[in-house]
C-alpha cells in the first residue's frame, strides 16, 4: 500500500459519490480487515507512508492495527520529510528511487515458493 487512505478527510466527497451505501471509514472495500487479508491469500502487506502527508498517521494506525491482529509479516516504510505521492511529483529523487527499489524487492521476495505452490497446483 502506498499512502493508503481510509477517510476521514475533505477527500471523503469523492468516496461518498462512489459509494453512497458504506460503513463509513472501516468500510471494508476502503479499509481492509486482516480477515480479508488472509482469505486472499496474503503473506506480507508492506505499507509506505510520507511524514508530511496528511494521511500519514492512518497508515501508521492500519500497520499497528495489521500488526496486531494479523500475525503475519507487515512492514512500514516511512520517507521523512516526504508529502503525499512525492514520487509522482519528482520520480528520481532519491526516497522515490528508494520507494520504487523496496517496492519491486516486496514483490520478487518468495517468487520461487510462489511460483512452485502455483505449478504444484497444476
Amino acid at each position: 500500500m502506498v499512502h493508503p487512505f481510509f477517510g476521514r478527510t475533505e477527500d471523503d466527497e469523492m468516496w461518498l459519490y462512489m459509494c453512497v451505501s458504506n460503513d463509513g471509514p472501516q468500510d471494508p472495500r476502503m479499509k481492509p480487515p486482516a480477515e480479508d487479508l488472509a482469505r486472499l491469500g496474503c503473506e506480507r502487506v508492506l505499507i509506505f507512508v510520507a511524514e508530511r502527508d496528511y494521511l500519514c498517521p492512518a497508515g501508521k494506525n492500519y500497520y499497528e492495527e495489521l500488526k496486531s491482529e494479523w500475525k503475519r509479516r507487515v512492514e512500514l516504510v516511512e520517507h521523512l520529510d516526504e508529502k503525499h505521492v512525492f514520487y509522482l511529483r519528482n520520480p528520481t529523487c532519491t526516497n522515490a528511487l528508494e520507494l520504487t527499489n523496496k517496492f519491486i524487492s516486496f514483490i520478487k521476495q518468495n517468487n520461487g515458493s510462489l511460483r512452485n505452490s502455483i505449478e504444484s497446483k497444476y
